[in-house]
């Protein structure tokens, strides 16, 4: 601790109080608000930041100091400094009332929070925060504040859904790659899913793959077959897939079936992005985007050399695919961007350099 403390400072007050008992005997440190947990969690590593003092104290609103008897008795040694931090480390904090509301009005909003990431209503739309932090009011539900957050939050959504609410878990969008020989294998694995929804599915030369929607307690299933199925990737493109307004004004998914334009989707290794038949399906989508005239597309990519979208929906999607990225990288670094003819070109030679069957070794 410091020899000199600022003029004016009153030691002991606004202080967080850590209690242990030996036998029946309490005792106590005054450390600084907020810093217990800091330091419980190795936030905090300078014990001076989190020490008010390094006495033991009997009782800490009273400033009644533990006698070196007593520290011997109950820990067999009246080393303060090692006591202090040994009773920081295992004692009770005790907090005030302030301070329990708060943790407990953060926990609760965390706890909603995560369900609202979670969860969708009835129509498979998103729910806001303070939907869902109304109805935990609504159903009297208790917040523990020695649980986890995430485990509350299956108790709010389990809670939720018996209470009629219509509220349901998002279901996810996977993305299944097998070798070609085990297709019919995978598929029947898949089928077998509770709740499955197949967006897309194709064998080709580069092998089996499937696009579909899940319900989250069937991932694990899922990513861990049994050991007699066939080897097979899956891969989480969208963790919570809701419903949102599609270029016409209906429903349609929030997140894009694939990629834009003839390029690969970053989450996915290059090894398996560049099989000839997701390159020949590049080829299809650049030649029919070559069709339209850019007048009657008025979103266009001052990055991408002829980027011109018809809607706005397919305009941010661009910002997100592999052949924007690819210019900005080349801006960056002073080069000339690449039109979506170029880089299709580039897929293919990174195909023949990586191969697809690499991603199955």
């Amino acid at each position: 601790m410091p020899s000199f403390l600022p003029i004016g400072q009153k030691r002991l007050t606004n202080i967080a109080v850590v209690r242990i008992q030996r036998g029946k005997k309490k005792f106590e440190i005054a450390c600084y608000p907020n810093k217990v947990i800091n330091w419980r969690n190795g936030v905090e590593k300078d014990l001076d930041e989190v020490f008010q003092s390094r006495q033991i104290f009997v009782n800490v609103s009273k400033a009644l100091v533990a006698k070196r008897d007593d520290l011997i008795a109950a820990f067999g040694t009246d080393d303060e400094d090692a006591l202090s931090v040994m009773i920081l480390e295992q004692g009770e904090l005790q907090v005030s009332d302030k301070e329990r509301h708060l943790h407990f009005d953060s926990l609760f909003h965390e706890v909603a929070t995560i369900v609202a990431d979670k969860c969708v209503d009835a129509s498979g739309r998103p729910m806001t925060v303070s939907l869902i932090e109304r109805a935990m009011h609504d159903a009297h539900f208790s917040i523990a504040p020695m649980r986890s957050a995430k485990q509350q939050a299956l108790d709010v959504i389990r809670l939720l859904e018996q209470s009629g609410m219509g509220i349901s878990r998002a279901r996810m969008r996977v993305r299944v790659r097998a070798e070609r020989d085990g297709a019919a294998d995978v598929g029947a694995l898949l089928r077998a899913l509770d709740g499955l929804q197949i967006e897309r599915e194709a064998t080709g030369d580069g092998g089996f793959e499937a696009v579909c929607l899940i319900q989250p307690h069937t991932f694990r299933e899922l990513s861990h077959p049994p050991k007699t199925a066939p080897r097979m990737a899956v891969e989480v493109v969208d963790a919570r897939v809701t419903m949102g307004a599609g270029a016409d004004g209906g429903s349609a998914t929030a997140a894009p079936l694939a990629p834009p334009v003839g390029v690969r989707d970053e989450r996915v290794p290059p090894a398996v992005v560049a099989p000839r038949a997701v390159i020949a399906a590049a080829d299809a989508t650049v030649a029919a985007a070559a069709d339209g005239s850019g007048a009657s597309k008025p979103f266009v990519c001052k990055s991408c050399p002829g980027a011109a979208f018809a809607t706005a929906h397919a305009h941010r999607e661009h910002f997100k695919s592999d052949w924007h990225k690819y210019n900005l990288c080349l801006k960056t670094k002073g080069q000339t961007a690449v039109t979506a003819e170029e880089h299709i070109e580039r897929m293919h030679e990174q195909a023949a350099d990586a191969g697809v069957d690499d991603f199955f070794k």
